[in-house]
């Protein structure tokens, strides 16, 4: 499409240089030149450009336009091209992204989830199998239409799941865009490499379930930043599963690891966890960064879930300010622990987690625990302010330990120290540093310990300070 706007532009600039030269009695005989050269260099510029009106969408919010967008991805993804949502709402069903393509969202664009699931050819929204070199960006606007899905008590007999899917696939950035009302986890990323997330804004429902924010599955090298993500389960949550039921051949020339992950300069809010990493945890996750965040309203600050005896290694926390709470009963501003999720399964490995100039606000707990056959090691929290406004054991009496997912069972082993009358609990751990820890509670009716320990290996600790509020000792060691 040739813009008149960009002519006058080109056009004026030429008759300058004309005036300039002093020849402007040249112009009559150079203009059908120029106009030539520069419709040319118009043309060149947007052959690549594929508006989803020109193939037929209509932006009136209830018709379908699945088929009219679905082209204009054709025919970028055949070209190299890109894919224009122009402003306006676009009601859709389902579609595929490809490789070598860029979905741009224009400000004022919305595309809106069809509610009908005969609109869905897959399962899910958006589906990008194999789409190397996919970018999707923009100032518009993915509209989910969650709630359709979801009765009055946010239960749902189908949906699209997960919502939006990039799978297998490298060098993926997605940015700007703005991600409402997902009816399922909303953006997932299952073996992928280099992907870049940034200034990205997701806000689901707190009470929709499993709509988690960004899940990244036995991928690399995965950088976010600038993100602002509100979501009715987990905010960010890394997995590392043993197969994945999206491929029939899972580990075909696949990686079994999730590393190099920094998650950066981000506002995270959750009616779960804002940071988790499981429960899928079959293989190595490590190299894991988070850094600069700040966490509110989420049962969880931090939780690592360990289930499926692989291994967590290397994992740092920095610079983050997380304050609990939410609809649900028990909250905690750091959760660290193993479990089995069957009865076979090996106890998994918890080493090097780091945890430094970390603010916690939380009548909550801090719970780091392994087993008493296979400890957690190498904790450190270094500068970590813990605050308890209203400390008090009538609420903890009542608590059972976490299992991150309601189908994994108790079992006659189970180790889960949840119960123990202090704000700060490490059991089965060894070489566990403590450098600059304060923990104040501000008021309560409980005997409450500042930290319980049991059977804590190789403790080091330095400047650990705080309060209780009746007579018991601030630390209580039990073997």
């Amino acid at each position: 499409m040739f813009h008149n706007s960009l002519f006058v532009c080109y056009y004026n600039r030429f008759y300058n240089l004309i005036a300039i030269c002093n020849i402007k009695r040249a112009l009559p005989r150079v203009s059908i030149l120029v106009v030539s050269i520069i419709l040319a260099a118009c043309s060149e510029n947007n052959s690549n450009k594929f508006n989803i009106q020109d193939f037929g969408a209509i932006p009136d919010g209830s018709t379908v336009n699945t088929e009219a967008i679905q082209m204009a991805i054709h025919k970028a993804a055949e070209n190299k091209g890109t894919v224009i949502i122009p402003k306006g709402k676009f009601y859709t069903g389902s579609f595929t992204l490809g490789p070598n393509m860029t979905l741009v969202l224009d400000e004022g664009a919305e595309l809106i989830a069809s509610s009908r699931m005969n609109d869905y050819t897959n399962k899910s929204f958006i589906f990008a199998p194999e789409a190397d070199n996919l970018t999707i960006k923009g100032k518009g606007v993915i509209n989910g239409n969650g709630e359709s899905f979801f009765d009055e008590n946010w239960n749902y007999t189908q949906r699209p799941q997960p919502w939006i899917i990039i799978q297998d696939s490298k060098n993926v950035s997605i940015s700007g865009i703005t991600l409402v009302n997902s009816p399922a986890h909303c953006l997932v990323f299952d073996f992928c490499e280099n992907v870049k997330i940034d200034s990205l804004t997701i806000k689901n429902h707190p009470r929709s379930p499993n709509t988690d924010g960004i899940d990244i599955t036995n991928s690399k090298n995965v950088l976010i930043t600038n993100c602002n993500i509100s979501s009715g389960d987990d905010a960010i949550c890394i997995k590392n599963k043993s197969g994945s039921k999206y491929f029939e051949n899972p580990w075909q020339n696949r990686s079994k690891y999730t590393e190099d992950i920094l998650v950066k300069n981000c506002i995270l809010e959750s009616d779960d966890a804002a940071i988790k990493l499981g429960t899928g945890s079959a293989y190595h996750t490590r190299n894991c960064r988070f850094q600069d965040i700040t966490i509110k309203n989420s049962r969880y600050g931090i939780a690592l879930f360990m289930m499926d005896g692989g291994i967590y290694s290397d994992i740092n926390f920095k610079n983050m300010t997380i304050k609990t709470g939410g609809r649900q009963k028990d909250e905690y501003g750091i959760f660290v622990d193993t479990h089995k999720r069957d009865s076979l399964t090996e106890i998994g490995t918890i080493k090097n987690i780091n945890f430094k100039d970390i603010d916690i606000t939380t009548n909550g707990l801090l719970y780091f625990s392994g087993y008493p056959e296979k400890e957690i090691s190498e904790i450190t929290l270094e500068n970590v302010k813990v605050t308890v406004p209203d400390a008090d054991n009538t609420i903890t009496a009542g608590w059972k330990k976490p299992k991150g997912n309601k189908k994994i069972k108790y079992w006659n082993n189970t180790v889960s120290y949840i119960q123990s009358p202090g704000s700060m609990i490490v059991a089965h751990a060894k070489d566990f540093k403590i450098k600059n820890l304060m923990i104040h509670h501000q008021q309560g009716k409980m005997d409450r310990h500042g930290m319980f320990l049991i059977d804590v290996k190789g403790l080091d600790t330095a400047n650990v300070k705080g309060n209780t509020l009746y007579k018991e000792s601030f630390v209580f060691t039990k073997k």
